[in-house]
């Protein structure tokens, strides 16, 4: 017995090691829900809530979820004792379906639309635009359009929208909280013509294809289905698309269920997708339209809407949730000089080119920003697509600053908070920073917010940041000061000698060789000031030396302390930040080298600055 139990052992782990190489991204990322339901609640109440006639829990714990695609509408329960403040969710669209003939040498495929996919945070509070404890989450998933393999003209189905919903406990009023559209199905004949499905849109709105498609939470003429359908009597319940031809995929006769469903024309078309409006059937001329995506903005914090690509392999909708502590931070951004007032989005206008202004601080999401580090932009909480931005890229005193669509690796949106001196530094021109324009000449007025040379005794630039660090006055700091050795700090390592090695060394009160002045963006020697932190040939390649040398002006020489992550970035390339790195006993601390790295947020890039 000891033998086969053995042998059974063995076999047990073989078996889950090669499910973790298989799956690796589902195993360490996501929990299927519906198994762990299982194993807690068993078989049948999981088949009843599938099939909405149960509402289940979610696990009091931060594990992120899996909700798959059930067929109907899924209810579960933010638990009544949450040990959490945040629900993150990832919404996904159904995509649209594929066309493939295998009868030829070489298979004929037509790709269906991408599923929109939209990411954000609910706050779970008893607040205003919180969810409270108890209340009841729903989830209506779409269903994919499938993969049509034939020879014969055809056109596939169109993928359903996916929408979550919530309600307060004892409340029948359902508030919308996202809808992630379906893409579009595919078209072909047998081998020459074909259309592919478009993927789902990121307005409210379904795109057009041989048809009309919806707007205002519509269905599209002869395509996909929108919210307005999946409503009955104001509670979310889903759709269906009902189609005469013998394609039934349950035995209600009903096809293509969804969030607004997905649609397929019967032969000479691809289906519109479904979503918050559906979009248009195609033609052999038309790819079919994907359907509109929407986010409540009054309710989700730091959302995100991307498109899947078109695909031979179409997914069904899906919705994973996780309850969190550890939701991204957001800052007001307050006029030091007057704290009354912060940075305003203007109206709370989403357009590009709406201004930034100086206005009465209210805690609205028009003055919530969240500063994303990773690539220094600054997002609005109205909507957490649009980003702080220099119009035009115009870097002459005056610019001015508006909102705009974020898009990456644009240094018109790359903006670095100054600890240092309170300054918001442009991410074209570092010597660049946010200005209110008269604001200190007129502190209790709303003005015009721009870019202006950065001058560190001008009121007009200085901004409170929450949960930023900052020092009281820079004149009397002295120590750069490791978080990760706090007994240490950054020293010369030959004194006060051009070339010297910046390395660290024990903290001393009574070395001068580790006494520095901040001057503008120039980190000299307090006692030598004309020796400066440099980096060396100014070369960013990670892990290049920084120096000390003859204070020259040059960019190699000029360094912004951020104090959104206590990092001292570049500002030859502000992507790139002082590390320390182990010295020769292996730890942090007496003879760690400082050099140069991709900026990363860890603690070997985190320095106090001290007196």
């Amino acid at each position: 017995m000891k033998k086969n139990n053995k042998s059974n052992q063995i076999q047990i782990c073989l078996l889950l090691i090669m499910i973790a190489l298989a799956e690796p991204a589902l195993l360490n990322a996501q929990w299927n829900y519906w198994t762990v339901m299982e194993q807690q609640y068993g078989v049948a109440a999981v088949s009843d809530a599938k099939n909405g006639e149960r509402s289940l829990s979610m696990q009091n714990n931060d594990k992120n979820f899996l909700v798959s695609y059930t067929g109907s509408y899924v209810d579960l329960v933010v638990p009544g004792s949450v040990n959490y403040d945040h629900l993150r969710f990832e919404v996904r669209g159904a995509d649209g379906g594929s066309r493939i003939n295998n009868d030829l040498i070489v298979p004929f495929k037509t790709k269906g639309g991408g599923g929109a996919l939209i990411k954000g945070y609910l706050k779970i509070g008893t607040g205003e635009n919180e969810v409270p404890p108890g209340s009841t989450v729903r989830m209506i998933i779409g269903l994919s359009g499938g993969t049509f393999s034939s020879s014969s003209t055809e056109g596939a189905a169109g993928g359903g929208g996916t929408g979550l919903f919530f309600k307060k406990p004892g409340d029948n009023s359902w508030q919308t909280v996202a809808v992630a559209g379906g893409g579009g199905g595919a078209y072909s004949d047998c081998c020459t013509s074909q259309k592919e499905g478009q993927s789902a849109s990121t307005t409210t709105s379904g795109l057009n294809g041989a048809n009309k498609a919806g707007t205002n939470g519509d269905d599209s003429d002869g395509g996909g289905g929108g919210l307005n359908t999946a409503m009955e009597n104001g509670e979310p319940k889903g759709s269906w698309a009902d189609l005469s031809e013998p394609l039934n995929l349950f035995s209600s006769g009903k096809d293509y269920f969804g969030c607004g469903h997905g649609q397929k024309d019967q032969t000479f078309a691809g289906g519109g997708g479904g979503g918050y409006s559906g979009g248009s059937d195609g033609s052999a001329v038309k790819s079919s339209g994907g359907g509109g995506s929407y986010i409540n903005n009054a309710w989700v914090y730091f959302n995100e809407i991307t498109i899947n690509p078109s695909t031979n392999s179409p997914m069904a909708g899906s919705v994973v949730f996780q309850l969190t502590n550890d939701a991204p931070e957001i800052s007001t951004i307050q006029f030091a000089f007057n704290t009354s007032k912060c940075i305003d989005d203007y109206g709370s206008g989403t357009s590009n080119g709406n201004n930034i202004q100086t206005y009465t601080c209210t805690d609205h999401p028009n003055q919530q920003w969240y500063f994303k580090t990773e690539d220094r932009t600054v997002h609005s909480m109205v909507n957490y697509n649009k980003c702080l931005d220099l119009s035009n890229g115009n870097t002459s005193n005056g610019a001015n600053i508006q909102l705009w669509d974020c898009v990456g690796g644009n240094a018109n949106q790359h903006w670095v908070y100054n600890g240092l001196y309170k300054t918001i530094h442009s991410g074209k021109n570092s010597d660049k920073c946010l200005d209110a324009n008269g604001g200190s000449q007129y502190p209790n007025s709303n003005v015009n917010v721009q870019l202006w040379d950065c001058n560190y005794l001008n009121n007009n630039q200085k901004w409170n940041i929450d949960g930023a660090a900052t020092v009281a006055d820079v004149t009397f700091k002295k120590h750069i000061v490791p978080v990760l050795a706090t007994s240490s700090a950054v020293h010369s390592h030959t004194g006060a000698v051009s070339g010297s090695n910046i390395q660290l060394w024990t903290k001393d009160d009574s070395n001068e060789y580790e006494q520095w002045f901040f001057e503008g963006l120039a980190i000299k020697m307090r006692n030598h000031r004309e020796l400066c932190i440099d980096l060396s040939s100014s070369n960013t390649d990670n892990g290049n030396n920084i120096q000390l040398y003859n204070c020259n002006g040059s960019n190699a020489q000029k360094w912004l302390y951020d104090g959104m992550t206590k990092s001292i970035r570049s500002v030859v390339n502000p992507d790139k930040c002082m590390q320390i790195e182990y010295n020769t006993d292996g730890a942090y601390g007496k003879r760690s080298n400082v050099n140069i790295y991709d900026c990363n947020g860890s603690d070997v890039q985190q320095f106090l600055i001290q007196e």
